[in-house]
């Protein structure tokens, strides 16, 4: 299977769902689909349901909605909460760079990409979570534009070392790295053992307590990636395991979904 493929399949499936600001109140508007009452908490699980709803449908407009709204959240003199909405509208913005991928124009996912970089180069609001980020940002951006390949993954490499040297068991700088260790860059090499990240991220018990979210979203990307790394390696019997694994603890998932209709795992039907 071809890096495309994976990179088209597993990017933003969450990558982008990468979190960890401190549940915060502000000044919001109803929406459009009902009313909103806005924390960070209730952003994280919005983003992933709009986007679900995108790769259905096909159709991103509310999560463009949603980016609109976020953008004109109202944080006065709080440079820390306007550092957050920066945050964030790139997290959207990766959402939106997968739906793009699969059913947009390329021109609108660059696009999308340089906003997403450029926000989170400017802002002070450096946390793991951010810098792992940064770092699955740039390498997709290679795809995009091979004429800076050196820059980008040197961008890459610096994001991704910093983000480890802050929590090198946070899981999603555990995504980070097997999303860039999956997806190698052609005659560049980077020091990920994959499958140590993947068999951290499964085994570990996640502590949701203080600022942290709740590790589990970012879990079912983890899923998605270890399976197409044992695809990769035609361990199919293992990958079989690991989806109903997986499909048990998420069945809601739209990719694990797809996995286990792959591999003829039975799924729940009050949603089919």
């Amino acid at each position: 299977m071809s890096g495309a493929f994976w990179l088209s399949s597993w990017l933003l499936l969450g990558m982008l769902l990468l979190s960890g600001c401190q549940s915060s109140k502000l000044e919001t508007t109803e929406d459009s689909d009902g009313e909103w009452a806005f924390s960070w908490d209730n952003l994280e699980r919005r983003i992933i349901k709009l986007t679900d709803e995108a790769m259905l449908s096909e159709n991103p407009s509310k999560l463009y909605r949603l980016k609109s709204r976020v953008i004109g959240i109202h944080t006065g003199e709080h440079t820390q909460q306007a550092a957050k909405r920066a945050y964030w509208t790139a997290v959207l913005n990766t959402n939106l760079i997968f739906v793009e991928q699969e059913h947009g124009q390329s021109d609108q996912v660059l696009r999308l990409l340089d906003e997403s970089i450029e926000l989170l180069e400017q802002t002070n609001y450096d946390t793991a979570e951010t810098n792992a980020l940064l770092a699955m940002l740039y390498r997709t951006k290679i795809d995009h534009d091979r004429t800076q390949t050196f820059e980008l993954f040197s961008k890459m490499q610096d994001a991704l070392d910093v983000a480890i040297n802050a929590d090198s068991t946070n899981l999603r700088v555990l995504l980070a790295q097997i999303f860039i260790g999956v997806a190698p860059v052609r005659g560049f090499s980077i020091d990920v053992d994959i499958q140590a990240c993947i068999d951290v991220a499964l085994t570990s018990t996640y502590d949701a307590q203080g600022d942290a979210l709740s590790p589990s979203w970012g879990l079912p990307q983890i899923y998605t990636l270890a399976i197409g790394y044992l695809m990769e390696a035609e361990k199919l019997v293992e990958a079989s395991d690991l989806v109903a694994e997986a499909i048990e603890k998420f069945p809601d998932d739209s990719v694990l979904r797809y996995w286990a209709r792959l591999f003829q795992i039975e799924l729940e039907t009050s949603d089919e």
